[in-house]
């Protein structure tokens, strides 16, 4: 064997022997469930931005879900996808809020401020 097919066969060897050692995403599966239900909690599905958002979290944790001890590594990536997605919905959902009180409140003002 030639010294470069030597050392593609150890990387390929170590690649394999890598991948195969990717422990499964238990705790950020977990994690990544309870901010889908922070999300939930903020109202994300009644807004629609918000709600894409939450919808995705929810299909990458599912299919997360499925791959865990098949194909960790994947699993992995999804689980840590779900997360931000659901964090996103659930900024999203609270800056609507944050929005809606804003105009109430402002709306509050000038009414105060125009009332004889």
């Amino acid at each position: 064997m030639r010294p470069n097919q030597v050392l593609a066969l150890v990387c390929v060897a170590t690649a394999c022997a890598c991948g195969a050692s990717v422990q499964p995403p238990n705790d950020a599966w977990a994690a990544a469930q309870a901010d889908v239900g922070r999300a939930q909690s903020s109202g994300a599905d009644r807004i629609p931005d918000a709600k894409l958002h939450l919808q995705l979290a929810q299909e990458d944790l599912a299919q997360a879900k499925r791959l865990i001890g098949d194909d960790n590594g994947r699993a992995t990536t999804l689980t840590e996808v779900a997360r931000a997605e659901a964090q996103l919905a659930q900024s999203i959902a609270r800056s609507s809020l944050a929005e809606d009180q804003a105009r109430q409140a402002a709306g509050e003002l000038q009414k105060a401020n125009t009332a004889p």
